[in-house]
């Protein structure tokens, strides 16, 4: 049995000093990586790069992976192989992201106990809510918080997780196949916490709007509290402009990303085809923030998008609107440093980066966000 995505890979601490660390996001369309390196005085921003499937607009199957749609070993290898052969990357270690949609998250309440009593609690429990055999993926679990029941008993709240095997050594092999060595995975929402800045640390709702999917999470005190994943992403937003205009994917695309819900003169049928995709996506977001406000009694504060989704103009104020919640963003460079005239450039690239920043950092973080000993 398999107990711990920690140890996916024994050797990830001995990569806690390495110089340079790459953070890879294989998402649904694109492959997305940034390179950093370790300075006496902090962390660099060294490279970055995107590798977009285009082809998806038109043919779904082109897609790299979506919920239906499995990942190829053959041609995401030689995607990646593209990608960082262009890149020039100067190093070979790096950490890769595993989407929601592929892996079990299952929050649990158990009595409070010792750590090895929680543990094999634990197991007990995955065995009733894990819809696999437990031999055929890799376990981990978190202590989020202690409480009080209702009868006056002291109980924990435990999130659990599951990855499929076939899904990691399916990793192992696409970075292998390129040539880079792959110290470790991490499920995306994780990464995405630990790019929070410093003060984050009130409930918030996490909004990750990617191009197939859209995955949501609880984030409170640097912690993942809750999750959640919807179907809609920016595709959809493609496809439902497409079909209102009767123009190409390609042209719907192009316009979503110039215009998106700012449309104004002979374009205002832009925000008129996009807002009622957007809001499915808005109406998941909100199911999700009053399951938690519900089960815990404490209000979500705030908004934060991210993803290459939230550059599209107007989408701070559409949600903003629709949940009566203040929006925000992630800001994965704020403890990374980087040349002043990328300046201009860093809101967009905090969208669209702030994933495989995440995965990166891991190397040189730890999960809360401090820095590791060097």
């Amino acid at each position: 049995m398999n107990f711990g995505i920690k140890d996916f890979f024994t050797d990830v601490t001995q990569f806690l000093k390495v110089k340079r660390a790459l953070g890879v996001d294989i998402g649904t369309v694109a492959l997305k990586a940034v390179e950093l390196e370790r300075l006496a005085d902090g962390v660099a921003l060294t490279n970055y790069g995107i590798l977009e499937k285009k082809d998806y607009l038109d043919r779904p199957n082109e897609a790299v992976q979506t919920t239906s749609l499995r990942l190829d070993v053959k041609r995401t290898s030689a995607l990646l192989k593209t990608l960082l052969r262009e890149m020039k990357v100067q190093t070979d270690r790096a950490v890769a992201s595993v989407p929601l949609f592929r892996v079990f998250i299952v929050p649990i309440e158990l009595p409070a106990m010792p750590l090895k009593e929680t543990q094999n609690a634990v197991l007990f429990q995955a065995r009733q809510y894990i819809p696999v055999a437990l031999n055929t993926t890799t376990l981990d679990w978190v202590k989020m918080e202690d409480f009080t029941n209702a009868q006056g008993q002291p109980f924990q709240h435990i999130l659990l997780t599951a990855v499929p095997n076939d899904l990691i050594e399916t990793y192992k092999a696409i970075f292998r196949g390129a040539g880079v060595h792959l110290a470790a995975v991490e499920i995306e929402s994780y990464a995405l916490v630990r790019t929070l800045y410093e003060g984050e640390n009130a409930p918030a709702l996490l909004i990750d709007l990617g191009a197939e999917s859209t995955q949501f999470a609880v984030i409170e005190g640097r912690h993942v509290k809750q999750v959640g994943q919807s179907d809609y992403g920016g595709a959809s937003l493609t496809q439902a402009l497409a079909r209102s205009l009767e123009i190409s994917p390609w042209r719907a695309e192009e316009l979503k990303k110039r215009r998106g819900l700012e449309g104004f003169g002979g374009e205002t049928e832009l925000s008129t085809s996009l807002a009622p995709f957007l809001d499915v996506i808005i109406q998941e977001a909100s199911r999700v923030r009053g399951i938690f406000e519900q089960a815990t009694g404490r209000t979500i504060e705030k908004v934060l998008l991210t993803g290459g989704g939230a550059n599209l103009p107007g989408i701070r104020e559409h949600v903003e609107e629709q949940m009566g919640i203040m929006v925000g963003g992630l800001r994965p460079f704020s403890k990374i440093q980087y040349p002043q005239g990328m300046e201009p450039l860093m809101k967009e690239l905090s969208n669209t980066f702030a994933l495989s920043t995440g995965l990166a950092m891991k190397l040189f973080y730890g999960s809360n966000g401090s820095s590791a000993s060097s």
